[in-house]
This record gives C-alpha cells, structure tokens and sequence, in this order.
C-alpha cells in the first residue's frame, strides 16, 4: 500500500504541529501546504525546503496530487473549505470544531458519507493515553456512581480575534465529556463575560445536565493567570483528577472516606448537625509514554483513511459534540437561557 499523500491547509502555530506530526509518519507524504501569510511561508521554507508551499486555497483543495486535506485554520474557517475539499474527493482532517453551526455539520457528515470518504475531527484530547486511563477508570467502577463533572480550560496565552472562548475552548471539554460518559446531554445554559474585546467572549461559564441526572460545568477563560486544562470526575466511591496539558499530565484517584447523616434531631437541628467527609489520594499517574495526543490523532486518521478503522472524533461522532456546542451558542446569545436539547 502506497504512502497517503496530504496536503496541508494553514501553516500557523497549530498548522507546524500537525505539518511535523504528519511528516514523521512512513506511511504519509506532506506534498503542498497553503497559508495566505507569506511570511508563515517564508518560516516554513526554511524549515521544510523539500515542500510545495503555495498562498491559494482553491489550488490545495482541488489538487490532483493529494487524497487528503487537513484544515488547520481559524473556526470560522473550518467548514467551507471541508465542503469544497470533499466535493473534490478528498478525505479530510479539520481541526475542532467542524463548522460553527449544527447544520453545516450535518451537511459536512452527510457529504462524507455519500461520497464514501473519511471526515475526522481532530479533538486532540481523546487520542491522549491519560485520557483514555481515565475513561476506563470509570468504566471499571473506580469511583462507582457519576455524579458530576468539573472541565476547567484556563490561561493567557493566544486570543482569537474572530471567534469567542466558546467556539474555541469548548470544543475539546465537550467532546472529553461525550467520551467519558457515552450518554446524552439533555440541556445546557451558558453565560458569558466581555473583558477585551468588544462582542466576543472571553470568560464562560456553562452548567450542563446529562441522561440519568449526571450535571457537568465548563469553565472557560482566556484572562486567567494560571494555565490549566483540567477534568475533576466525581463519583460516589471517589474522584478522578486530570490534567491535560501536555507538560504538567496527570491523572491521580481519590478515595471518599464519608460518615452517615445523623439520625436524630435536638431541638429542630440534626444531632450531630455535620457529616464527616474526608478524601485522600490513593494513586497518581504521570507516566504514560508515547505517542503525544496529537501524532496519535493524526495516525488515527491515517489508519481510517487506509484500512477503515473506527475512530472517537470521525464526523459523525463530533456532530454530537457540535450539537451541543450550537445549543450552548444559542444560550449563549439569550444572556444564559436553558436550551433543551
């Protein structure tokens, strides 16, 4: 079987991972890579002088030479050149989320479909191993009954100008709570908060309810001093605690020590008016080899293209994370509304 050729669409910071991701697979070959900004052309020419580096989408996308195209391009970005690269029969890896609006989605699926080619959504994070411990923690009764979940998305660092937190954040914790629990969220209320830049929201809050009465928050910011990129699972035997950034990983088991409500009143207040409630680590984890999430994303898509594998974040799995993305954007839009999904 000959090497997948890809071409690559976007070459910013996000694009060079992916383009080196890609380029350090055998079984791939990175022929073109387009970016409008010549002088990320420039950069890459000096790193990459083998590569065919072009300035004109429309030249990637309807290349005779490639079968793949992945977009790495701001959200707003995502979908159109998705379409035109599938009505060109090519496979294709975009970056989260797919569109900004559920219908595009479901256009995006149905044209993969029917076209009979690979649409891969690349959420990073179902490709890390720490993750993946941390889903058959749960799966194996760990922590016994979920209760609830916490996902922080925290830091200063790179603010999109075109698009909020919540189309740029919110698509990694959704989709890590769609592949943890494999249940439906029913509703979702968001609010947002406008420090830097007039219309687009840079801190949200998002308070979601889930089949069989799990409830999950989602705290998004980009003006916020301390990085972190972190998922608290709590149960009724204990907690998982997880940290996804990618230098400072960690998946660590907390026990519940919990004593029993008290039995009887004095005077109107319960005898002894407490519940003695203790936790302490019994297991920490943060050692999970190789490969990074991303190189594993990428070989995922490769292994769809080739051989047909399944995979967490193929389109037709993501239209469930972008389901609930559009329904927390209309929240969103209503200053906080509960929208039922």
């Amino acid at each position: 079987m000959g090497k997948v050729r890809i071409g690559i669409l976007g070459g910013g910071y996000w694009g060079k991972n992916v383009l080196r991701s890609f380029s350090s697979m055998e079984e791939v070959e990175v022929k073109i890579l387009c970016d409008p900004n010549p002088d990320s052309l420039q950069e890459l020419r000096e790193s990459f002088p083998s590569l065919e580096l072009i300035d004109k989408p429309e030249a990637l996308l309807r290349s005779d030479g490639i079968e793949g195209v992945a977009i790495v391009t701001p959200p707003s970005l995502h979908a159109s050149p998705a379409k035109e690269a599938l009505r060109s029969g090519k496979h294709v890896f975009v970056e989260k989320p797919m569109a900004m609006s559920l219908e595009e989605g479901e256009e995006l699926v149905r044209m993969a479909e029917e076209g009979g080619r690979v649409l891969f959504v690349d959420e990073t994070f179902l490709y890390d191993p720490a993750l993946r411990m941390v889903k058959e923690m749960i799966k194996g009764g760990e922590i016994g009954e979920v209760y609830h979940l916490l996902l922080q998305r925290l830091g200063m660092g790179r603010i999109r100008c075109e698009s909020n937190v919540w189309w740029n954040s919110a698509p990694h914790d959704l989709s890590i709570l769609r592949y943890l629990l494999e249940r439906p969220v029913r509703s979702i209320s968001v609010k947002g908060y406008t420090y830097l830049q007039e219309g687009l929201q840079d801190m949200v809050w998002g308070d979601l309810e889930l089949e069989d009465g799990v409830s999950a928050w989602v705290h998004l910011s980009w003006y916020h001093p301390i990085s972190t990129a972190s998922l608290v699972v709590v149960g009724s035997r204990g907690s998982i605690f997880y940290e996804g950034r990618f230098a400072k990983r960690k998946v660590a088991l907390y026990r519940h020590q919990l004593g029993s409500p008290p039995k009887k009143m004095v005077g109107g207040i319960p005898s002894p008016n407490l519940i003695p409630a203790r936790s302490h680590c019994e297991r920490e984890i943060t050692d999970f080899g190789p490969p990074e999430p991303l190189f594993a994303s990428c070989e995922a898509f490769i292994k769809a293209v080739r051989e047909g594998m399944d995979a967490p974040s193929l389109g037709r799995y993501s239209l469930e994370t972008l389901k609930v993305l559009d329904a927390g954007a209309r929240s969103l839009g209503r200053g906080g509304e509960r929208v039922r999904l």
